[in-house]
């Protein structure tokens, strides 16, 4: 099997499944491991030879992108005829190195596992909600986005953070809990304001608000970011096809219209028009209409807020 990508933790993970399903599957499971930077010539040809006592054979090897001369003429000659009964896991993270290797395993036949980093928030959403569906629990969609952006794309402590709140909580897990746990690790930014407030978290939406601007976040982005987010709101408003449908006919992302669609319960279409224009208002007053644009800025905070129905 060759994993192939610079995603060291999902590859990690693909070692576990694999000596996992071949641990249930045997009674006796010998595990040899190399890396392919530091081998020694002779070792894989060693450890795939047939055991004295019976035992399952896997052998996982890292570093592939930095192999040395030994492992490269070894493993050519292991392709060329490898045992039926070994399991063997190589990791390639990418580069030239060992080109002519890699094309022999695939010519081989070997299985290609891709081990790509999650570069979209869409796809980082779908790996906590996978890792909440594999402790059997369920996480709200707005405290998985608050979770990604708490975290960030670190898959291996995305992981680790799913699985503390697995853990430590209890029940439906919101984006409240997930501010308690993370909170503080979140940068106050005008869309975070801007969530907080269509989603008629009034108390959060503010207390972020002050936090952001008493750490020398402009005012006009975050009037900026709440326009944005109101007018992808009063798009998807009513509408009845689907994210992908919605997406490709607004040009937004399906992750923005599945966002909106959640955010646009909690309005009437009244509602929607007064608060652009309120936002339109504030905008006016933080680019120079206003002596005071923080508070301009607040009250339009407020004033979203309040009018969400929750």
């Amino acid at each position: 099997m060759l994993l192939q990508g610079p995603e060291e933790y999902v590859a990690g993970r693909v070692f576990e499944l694999v000596r996992g399903k071949v641990k249930e599957r045997e009674d006796a499971v010998e595990v040899t491991r190399f890396d392919a930077a530091t081998y020694q010539r002779g070792e894989l040809l060693m450890a795939a030879s047939p055991s004295l006592f019976g035992e399952a054979k896997v052998i996982e090897v890292r570093s592939l992108a930095a192999m040395n001369e030994d492992f490269l003429e070894d493993a050519l000659a292991y392709a060329a005829a490898p045992a039926g009964d070994v399991v063997v896991l190589l990791h390639h993270s990418g580069g030239n190195r060992g080109k002519k290797l890699l094309e022999r395993l695939r010519e081989a036949g070997a299985t290609l596992v891709d081990c790509q980093p999650l570069k979209k928030d869409s796809e980082k959403l779908d790996f906590v909600a996978q890792e909440f569906r594999a402790s059997r629990r369920k996480i709200l969609p707005e405290a998985a986005r608050a979770l990604v952006a708490a975290v960030g794309s670190d898959l291996a402590e995305l992981a680790a953070a799913c699985s503390q709140l697995a853990t430590d909580t209890s029940g439906e897990i919101d984006q409240d809990t997930v501010d308690r746990y993370y909170g503080g690790r979140v940068e106050a930014t005008g869309f975070k304001v801007a969530d907080a407030a269509l989603s008629g978290r009034a108390e959060t939406a503010l207390s972020t608000l002050r936090h952001a601007l008493a750490t020398g976040t402009d005012p006009v982005p975050i009037v900026a970011a709440l326009a944005m987010k109101l007018r992808q709101v009063a798009k998807v408003a009513g509408q009845r096809k689907s994210s992908g449908q919605l997406a490709k006919e607004l040009g937004m992302a399906p992750w923005q219209v599945q966002q909106a669609q959640e955010q646009a319960q909690y309005w009437t279409q009244d509602e929607l028009v007064k608060c652009l224009r309120l936002v339109a208002e504030a905008d006016a007053m933080v680019k120079g209409a206003s002596r005071d644009p923080e508070y301009a800025v607040e009250r339009a905070v407020t004033g979203i807020a309040l009018a969400a129905r929750r």
